[in-house]
């Protein structure tokens, strides 16, 4: 009796070839790499096409969101356990500026809508966690999240522009005496631009707790 040959059947593969995970780390990696988004060029790197990602996502908006939860999974966070108010700000203004670095192309779009992905709702649930822990009362915390979550971001991309935000033309600088000598103590006053700002928002936090804001 002869055996039946075994035919190969066509149908659904057992694993989806796009999980939305896979999106979100694709996008990440090209804003880091391309500077941008676009959807077709995205399908081109996943392998795919655009229309498959219709089954997996709702639009460009939620594909960023995929790629602020990749961006969320790549923030170190310290051990916050141990630290006061001012050693929390700076660990997690750090951390933030960090980690933002890595795609500054993202940074605009992510101001522009809200943050929903669970993985970066859970990184912010760990600072606010930690803010509580060290005293700040809870109508402070979103305030708080917020200003260090835009500072970083606009650390981040001034971490990539122009040397100096300032350009006075040296006929003009009689013009300007003030901000021109500003400028010129910059050059021979060494100072670390970020720390500096971790410790005004520091002490812009104290300020606001011990006044009963």
């Amino acid at each position: 009796m002869q055996t039946p040959e075994k035919t190969s059947r066509i149908g659904r593969p057992r694993t989806p070839r796009l999980s939305r995970k896979q999106i979100g780390r694709e996008a990440l990696a090209m804003f880091e790499e391309e500077s941008g988004l676009s959807i077709p060029r995205l399908a081109e790197r996943l392998g795919v096409r655009q229309s498959s990602f219709y089954k997996h996502v709702t639009g460009r908006d939620d594909i960023i969101e995929l790629a602020r939860g990749s961006l969320a999974d790549r923030v170190h966070v310290p051990d916050l356990t141990a630290a006061n108010l001012e050693v929390l700000i700076r660990q997690i203004f750090d951390a933030l500026r960090t980690a933002y670095s890595l795609a500054p192309a993202l940074l605009p779009l992510l101001l522009a809508q809200p943050v929903s992905h669970p993985a970066a709702l859970a990184l912010y649930d760990k600072f606010a966690e930690a803010f509580l822990r060290v005293g700040v009362p809870d109508h402070l915390i979103i305030p708080t999240l917020e200003t260090l979550d835009s500072a970083a971001i606009g650390a981040s991309l001034d971490a990539i522009t122009m040397e100096s935000a300032w350009d006075i033309p040296e006929p003009h600088r009689a013009d300007f005496p003030h901000l021109s000598a500003a400028q010129q103590a910059v050059t021979t006053s060494h100072m670390d631009r970020f720390a500096f700002l971790a410790d005004v928002l520091s002490v812009g936090l104290k300020a606001a707790i011990s006044g009963g804001t």
